[in-house]
């Protein structure tokens, strides 16, 4: 098949799954994917990305994003016992060989964060420890409100609040294709469901040779993780015990959304890409048969999409239509509906963000203010 109309056709999946989990909003694409995770707003990953700097292409870009749904106004933190990491696997056998990992201290406005990595895990897999803080190993800290933070070797930081980068206009795409009730469409399209709100990001910039193999190639993907026990003491640090134990995963958008059966979404989130395929393909495969009724088809989407990490070239700036990353610009939706429709000019009219992404690190925009007023969903 031609790689780039499978390309395509693989983010037509891939929005399609975005089109079936917005049916109730509070579901919508990764944001609260799975039921543990709809409880615990600081360790549910909604998106990840992963870019090169088109700046300056020596340095790669991650960022994932937790606190979905944040009305403005409110401002939550970071959690003080979710151990936020991102994995990369530089050597392709679906195995973290670098983490970084960050920390936080307790909330507040002084709230200050701890990077450490990248460095060699202890352990692999869903149970993990902190590094060690040791000469070689990048060890920077901060206060957590948004602002950049630039280190001595030029790593850059930022963690704090940010409007919400995940835009389009599910309202009319789902009357668009019947999954939501008041189609025929009946209305024009345009409006950003996700329009004035906020969520909390951690971002860093750092040069693709801390984290490149003998290959210019990397799979990335992000995880929470909580100690095995926690004792929480009223004045002073809590006492965490390693290891810590995997909450949320992810890397390609909405794969645990569509391809994972409704009871078994917790199972994928605590899931290492190692294992994923050999436990959720088969019921991956049922489910994108369903959409496409071309099982030969669906096995080879479902292969590419499962294990799901992001994949990334470093020497390339293309993004995720090109299953390369993903930057925070990428419109998935409108390059869907142009393959689902067969209408190279179909669109939600949605085609950027409600605030524009900034040009350079941090890239993502400022949150939106208590004093603004939330667009209409539609």
């Amino acid at each position: 098949m031609n790689r780039n109309r499978l390309h395509l056709q693989v983010a037509a999946l891939l929005a399609v799954g975005v089109l079936i989990a917005t049916m109730r909003p509070a579901r919508t694409a990764d944001h609260r994917d799975a039921p543990l995770v709809q409880v615990d707003a600081t360790a549910d990953i909604n998106d990840v990305y992963a870019f090169v700097d088109p700046n300056n292409p020596s340095n790669v870009v991650l960022a994932l994003t937790v606190n979905p749904f944040t009305v403005p106004g409110l401002t939550p933190s970071f959690a003080p016992d979710v151990l936020y990491q991102f994995k990369i696997d530089n050597t392709g056998d679906e195995k973290e060989d670098l983490v970084i990992q960050a920390t936080f201290t307790k909330p507040g406005g002084d709230q200050q964060f701890k990077i450490v990595g990248p460095g060699k895990p202890g352990e692999t897999g869903t149970a993990t420890r902190p590094l060690t803080p040791r000469r070689g190993l990048f060890t920077f800290t901060g206060p957590a409100n948004g602002t950049v933070q630039t280190a001595s070797n030029g790593i850059q930081v930022s963690a704090g609040l940010h409007d919400d980068p995940f835009f389009f206009d599910f309202v009319f795409v789902e009357r668009l294709v019947g999954a939501l009730p008041g189609g025929p469409v009946q209305r024009a399209p345009g409006l950003d469901f996700f329009a004035g709100m906020n969520v909390s990001i951690l971002e860093l910039e750092l040069p693709s040779s801390l984290l490149k193999g003998k290959t210019n190639n990397l799979n990335i993907w992000a995880t929470t993780s909580r100690a095995q026990a926690t004792h929480r003491v009223l004045a002073g640090a809590n006492r965490s015990t390693p290891p810590f134990v995997q909450i949320d995963s992810m890397g390609i958008p909405a794969v645990n959304t569509l391809l994972v059966m409704k009871p078994r979404k917790d199972e994928f989130n605590h899931t290492p890409p190692g294992s994923q395929k050999a436990k959720f393909r088969a019921d991956a495969v049922t489910i994108a048969t369903s959409l496409n009724n071309d099982p030969n088809y669906s096995a080879g989407v479902v292969d590419a999409l499962i294990p799901d990490p992001l994949r990334l070239d470093v020497t390339s700036t293309a993004g995720f239509a090109s299953l390369n990353g993903r930057r925070p610009e990428d419109d998935v939706v409108d390059v869907a509906l142009q393959v689902l429709t067969h209408t190279p000019a179909a669109t939600d009219a949605v085609n950027a963000n409600d605030k524009p992404f900034l040009t350079a690190f941090p890239f993502f925009a400022g949150p939106h203010k208590e004093d603004e007023p939330i667009p209409p969903r539609g």
